[in-house]
């Protein structure tokens, strides 16, 4: 996720876009493969990869926390017994946003300050003495998606001395090898510069489970123009925040586009929602509005079937080409009512899981929060949403 306030608005706006638009892939009543040639499925669903992801169920992102630059503080901490509340309120696994490449010497070496060693250890440590799963990456390395190429020799240079310090720790640690590519960073470029990370990290941890992230910001509908080596302990990673304009209500960094507040979930609204005339909304936001306010619930863009489709499309995705997806990130920004955001992560989580797919909320305190830190408990309806009645 992205919510670093540096971040321009358009940006934004192309991914709200994105998020709003099902692919008729997604809608298709039957999977039809179409991913290039060069990607061959995996016949064995007992794989190495397969059986990591069962360690991968219900994870809580620590977003806004290891991904921030050095000198700026967006205001997250995470002490020891944090990673205890997390297993105890039935997470399984985090996933650990990190922003290696701000601690990376010069060319050619890169060498990583002990610093971010120092601060990913105490994570990966404490999260692996309560019998969390980890899952670490690289996040926000704005120069690999606006220039993959001349970003490369840094992006593998890190991914060698991750691999090397880690190589020793137990299998519940992970590889995610990029967070969320886009710009420059499309898919088919990606393609073989994840394929020699993934040789880079197999020289020190040849048993290691990586994780591998399509471009489009990590969106389903890229899955279609993945390629990935013939690698029986590889798991792919998709991010899903539909419906967007509920979801992203209210964010100051993610563009003019999400700027009405007062959206609920789910649709319609028992009193229409008129906003405010000097937000100069534009056609395609009044529009979604319009639905949003209209449409009976079973076609409400306000409801799960922003997202049901899209989730029933990565299983059968999964099911052919034989690797295991797991939901890197879902989840509501704080704009939004407690009801509302309780009723969304209830329905996106049963719609995860009804297609048996892992899934992973951003995040667990900052602005998309699950814990509420002042009062050590979740956010009012956030348990029951997650892990209520869970399967």
């Amino acid at each position: 996720m992205k919510t670093n306030i540096k971040i321009i608005g358009t940006v934004f706006s192309l991914l709200a876009f994105q998020c709003c638009v099902i692919e008729a892939a997604t809608n298709a009543a039957a999977f039809t493969p179409s991913n290039p040639p060069g990607m061959q499925p995996l016949a064995n669903h007992n794989s190495p990869a397969w059986r990591a992801a069962r360690m991968f169920q219900h994870g809580a992102n620590l977003g806004n926390y290891l991904e921030t630059p050095p000198g700026q503080n967006w205001g997250i901490t995470v002490s020891a017994d944090e990673f205890a509340a997390m297993k105890r309120e039935g997470f399984d696994h985090v996933r650990v946003p990190v922003g290696w490449h701000h601690y990376a010497g010069a060319a050619p070496d890169f060498t990583l300050a002990p610093e971010i060693f120092s601060r990913v250890d105490f994570v990966v440590t404490n999260a692996l003495a309560n019998q969390l799963a980890v899952m670490i990456n690289i996040h926000h390395f704005d120069e690999l998606d606006k220039d993959p190429a001349k970003a490369t020799a840094e992006f593998l240079a890190i991914w060698r001395q991750i691999a090397a310090h880690y190589k020793d720790f137990p299998d519940q640690l992970v590889f995610e090898l990029d967070n969320e590519p886009h710009g420059k960073a499309t898919t088919a470029l990606m393609n073989p510069i994840h394929a020699r990370a993934i040789a880079e990290i197999r020289q020190s941890n040849p048993h290691r489970t990586i994780v591998v992230e399509p471009g489009g910001w990590g969106g389903i509908g890229e899955l279609k123009n993945l390629i990935l080596p013939p690698d029986d302990n590889v798991m792919v990673s998709v991010h899903c925040y539909d419906p967007f304009y509920f979801t992203h209500q209210g964010a100051s960094w993610a563009g003019p586009d999400t700027k009405a507040t007062g959206i609920q979930f789910p649709g319609p609204p028992a009193k229409p929602l008129v906003p405010d005339a000097s937000l100069d909304l534009k056609p395609w936001v009044v529009d979604w509005i319009k639905k949003y306010n209209t449409l009976p619930a079973d076609k409400n863009p306000s409801s799960p079937l922003a997202f049901t489709d899209k989730l029933k499309f990565v299983r059968a995705w999964s099911d052919y080409y034989g690797y295991p997806v797991h939901l890197g990130e879902f989840g509501s920004y704080t704009k939004a009512d407690p009801t509302s955001r309780a009723n969304f992560y209830a329905a996106f989580r049963r719609a995860a899981e009804a297609q048996k797919i892992g899934w992973c909320i951003w995040d667990w305190s900052a602005g998309f929060r699950y814990w509420d830190k002042s009062n050590q408990r979740p956010l009012p309806g956030m348990h029951a949403a997650l892990f209520g009645g869970l399967n």
